[in-house]
């Protein structure tokens, strides 16, 4: 069997994550502690008493997707303990994924998702642009959508989430342009200011491209490793090669689509045959399935698939 870890982005987290596990496997605290401390934030309160605005904002979420998905692949080596034949994560996933594979310290990955975090919501709070999702139409059709759109208007798919599913990011103007065709052609456009915990921002486009030097400072303090298994980019759509500038890498995703979909489809093509999401939620779950080309997929934060994981671990 080829395992391949899929770790989740931002809107992933939800009230209460992990608390269960945390009675179960002491190993879920002390990853909540220890991000606690990094952050000099009481992660486990917040996730208990804090309210949904307080856990949508982009510096509290991306920390705290990070450090729940972490704490959910140390329990995957301690319950399962098989070792990934490669990983993906979705946008800020991606940093989980290079944590899981040794390739980025946990306490710099935190302190990245914060920073991280922050600069992202300032163009929620600059009014930079906007986000929703479009579904129930194909690439092709979008794309075409998304051209004519964007001759006069700056908009642009940033996420390719599954075949029927994209997210698109522009000005307003342009959006609402696109949601007319869109609807005009079958699909149906759902602006992310109507979905909790959803930023209404235009990450992934170039509208986030003030922000990149920013970012690229952040970096510049941390130290890369090569990665124990591999980890493929949703930026490059290839595997990450021990030459590859990460630190590159990770900063030009602000302004780069999320080449999700695509990237699945190559890593099924190099031979995984079951995609488990291994994060918070079973949003990445869900969205593997949307995509029939692909192999089975399991959330390891469902108590139904755990289990169903533990039993394939078993026969294996």
């Amino acid at each position: 069997m080829k395992l391949a870890a899929a770790f989740p982005g931002q809107g992933s987290q939800y009230s209460g994550m992990c608390h269960s596990l945390m009675e179960e496997f002491p190993i879920v605290q002390e990853v909540f502690e220890e991000a606690s401390d990094v952050l000099n934030l009481d992660l486990q309160d917040l996730l208990l008493n804090g309210s949904l605005e307080e856990l949508s904002l982009s510096e509290v979420a991306q920390p705290t997707v990070v450090t729940a998905s972490y704490a959910l692949y140390r329990v995957w080596e301690k319950q399962i303990g098989l070792v990934p034949f490669g990983a993906v994560g979705h946008s800020l996933g991606e940093l989980s994924a290079l944590i899981a594979a040794g390739a980025l310290p946990f306490s710099d990955g935190v302190r990245l998702a914060r920073e991280r975090g922050r600069l992202m919501h300032r163009a929620l709070q600059e009014k930079k642009g906007r986000a929703g999702i479009v579904v129930d139409i194909d690439v092709d059709t979008l794309t075409d959508i998304i051209e004519s759109v964007r001759s006069h208007d700056y908009v642009t798919i940033s996420g390719y989430n599954s075949p029927s599913q994209f997210i698109i990011a522009g000005h307003q103007t342009a959006l609402l342009k696109v949601e007319d065709d869109v609807v005009e052609a079958g699909g149906e456009f759902i602006p992310f200011r109507m979905m909790p915990m959803k930023a209404d921002a235009p990450y992934h486009s170039a509208l986030m491209d003030y922000l990149k030097p920013e970012f690229e400072a952040c970096l510049q303090h941390v130290t890369f490793s090569p990665t124990k298994f591999d980890v493929w980019s949703t930026v490059t759509g290839k595997i990450i090669e021990p030459a590859d500038n990460l630190a590159a890498i990770l900063a030009h995703q602000l302004v780069t689509p999320v080449y999700w979909n695509q990237v699945l489809e190559a890593i099924h093509e190099a031979g995984a045959d079951l995609f488990v999401d291994i994060g918070p939620n079973q949003i990445t779950r869900n969205l593997i399935r949307e995509n029939t080309r692909l192999p089975q997929s399991l959330s390891f934060d469902d108590q139904a698939d755990r289990e169903q994981l533990s039993q394939l671990h078993i026969h294996a």
